[in-house]
């Protein structure tokens, strides 16, 4: 009995652990839903529970200059109405005059020089005052700047205006802040000191948590973990740790391709608690069905899907990274592609259950006919 009970407590204390951990979780990060979810939920219905379940976790806010004049204001000023003061605001600046110089696919946008740009992030530091904010710092851009002098990114200012977004967001001490850097640059030591050295020039303009790894990408976790390793070593330092966006990680692609990759599939949700040394956050940076862009053009291979415009819902993407990812494959939950309307863990789940149906049975059977072998007894006292 005394077995019973500790066995109950012990299992009482596992779920209020879970339970805790799991608040914690919720609790880290904050976020408003994009966009592009509402009508994909009218359009797309069948698609409905599954928008919700990521909604649920939490996809990071993007603060860009891409959505319309001042739309970027309105989005940051739902985000702190939506956020509860102790959760940390989780938004992704991406307003670079020319940003995307080299592929072009998300280039446009209003700020058109360094003064629109200031201005840009001045507003965002103005909602978001002294709360608890993680930053994620224009996607691309120290990856494009790791192209040399001649660089586009160079070219556009790109430098002195990460430089100016860091003074800014920085004097908020509650504000963690992440550089972008795009995982490639970081394959080889060579690349990996030159990186270091950009990432060096532009962090002495304030305060700088880390960089941010896989953005909008599709790579593997364990291969970020090691760049974030080559980036530490080649900066000489453990400061700066990594974020690793996990949105759209789960199948480990290793191919050369990055625009709408077709053995994509959803990652492990947004979370503080990595349990990697080194790996301060797995973020869902890029939203799970946003297109990566055309992807029509010279260049891409054949693990690209064509799609519509960057950042447009792109619902043949979002049915493969969501049957093809992590809630289907790990938490059992039903497909929603047009071939599969039961996910492999109903499948297992009705397995199960018809294998225990026939022990039942079967051992129904065997102890009727047990039962149905043995000799009556004689009841002698009854007899006399």
């Amino acid at each position: 009995m005394k077995t019973v009970v500790r066995a109950t407590a012990f299992l009482a204390l596992c779920a209020l652990w879970a339970s805790d951990y799991a608040r914690a979780d919720d609790a880290a990060l904050c976020s408003i839903s994009p966009s592009t979810y509402a009508s994909a939920k009218t359009e797309y219905p069948k698609y409905k529970v599954a928008i919700e379940q990521l909604e649920n976790r939490g996809i990071a806010t993007w603060y860009t200059d891409r959505e319309g004049s001042d739309e970027h204001t309105k989005v940051a000023k739902r985000l702190i109405e939506a956020c509860d003061d102790s959760t940390r605001l989780t938004t992704v600046v991406y307003g670079l005059p020319n940003k995307d110089c080299e592929a072009g696919y998300s280039s446009d946008g209003g700020n058109k020089d360094s003064e629109e740009y200031e201005t840009f992030i001045s507003s965002l530091a103005d909602i978001v005052g002294d709360r608890k904010a993680l930053y994620i710092l224009e996607p691309d851009a120290v990856g494009l700047l790791g192209n040399g002098e001649d660089s586009c990114a160079e070219k556009y200012g790109y430098r002195d205006n990460l430089k100016s977004a860091i003074r800014i967001l920085s004097k908020n001490l509650n504000a963690d802040i992440y550089l972008d850097v795009g995982f490639w640059r970081l394959a080889n030591s060579v690349k990996a000191d030159a990186i270091a050295k950009i990432v060096r020039n532009i962090t002495s303009a304030g305060r700088v948590k880390g960089i941010t790894l896989n953005t909008s990408n599709y790579r593997g976790t364990r291969d970020m973990v090691q760049m974030c390793t080559n980036f530490q070593t080649a900066y000489g330092s453990k400061d700066l740790g990594c974020i690793i966006d996990t949105s759209r990680n789960y199948n480990a692609y290793t191919g050369e391709e990055w625009c709408n990759v077709r053995s994509g599939g959803i990652g492990h949700p947004p979370t503080s608690k990595t349990g990697i040394d080194n790996i301060d956050y797995f973020v869902w940076v890029k939203p799970p069905g946003e297109s990566d862009g055309e992807c029509d053009g010279d260049g891409h291979t054949s693990d690209a899907m064509v799609g519509p415009s960057a950042g447009s819902f792109f619902a043949k993407e979002f049915e493969l990274l969501w049957d093809q990812g992590y809630f289907v494959k790990e938490e059992g939950m039903a497909s929603v592609g047009s071939k599969s309307g039961v996910s492999t863990g109903a499948i297992v789940g009705i397995c199960f259950g018809v294998v225990a149906g026939i022990v039942l049975v079967v051992g129904g059977i065997w102890f009727k006919r047990r039962q149905s072998s043995r000799p009556i007894g004689t009841n002698f006292a009854a007899v006399a």
